[in-house]
């Protein structure tokens, strides 16, 4: 035996206050935007989205541009250069000649070199990467010094010369 409701047992239909108002007064709703239309506004914000996402992108790249190296970072490097100018400079004297013996031999005439003196600077020379190679043995060798302080330094100096590259 199926279980059936009578009609008059269910709630009557009721439509809204406004919904009668807008029949009474042969109201219609307003049209609905044809599929080309809403094409047309999802291209448009498509496009909005992309000239956003384009404008993060480049901001993206700016930041890191403007902020590549922390403070602490440049604060290191500027250390490094600093130290290795000082080790450079300390091998000669006052009026510029070399003051410390050199061993004859295979490689020693980079020392004789007038533009060995100054291979540090901020424009690297002929010599600057010898000097540089020099310099990092004498560290991770004979100042024992790690291989992350090493890299350090031969990153200070790669960035230095870079960006004494770029202004050129």
């Amino acid at each position: 035996m199926k279980f059936m409701l009578k009609r008059s047992l269910l709630p009557p239909y009721r439509p809204a206050m406004a919904q009668l108002k807008a029949v009474a007064k042969n109201q219609v709703s307003p049209p609905t935007a044809s599929p080309e239309k809403s094409g047309r506004k999802q291209k448009k914000s498509a496009a909005k989205d992309l000239l956003t996402l384009q404008a993060a992108h480049q901001a993206k790249e700016d930041g890191k541009e403007t902020h590549l190296l922390s403070k602490k970072t440049r604060d290191v490097y500027a250390r490094h250069v600093r130290q290795a100018c000082g080790w450079l400079q300390s091998h000669y004297t006052v009026d510029g000649t070399l003051s410390v013996a050199t061993h004859p031999g295979e490689g020693s005439e980079i020392y004789h070199d007038p533009a060995f003196k100054n291979a540090f600077e901020r424009c690297p020379n002929q010599c600057s990467d010898q000097a540089l190679s020099i310099y990092l043995g004498w560290r991770g060798f004979k100042e024992k010094c790690s291989q992350s302080t090493v890299d350090g330094i031969r990153a200070a100096f790669k960035l230095m010369w870079n960006d004494a590259l770029v202004m050129w």
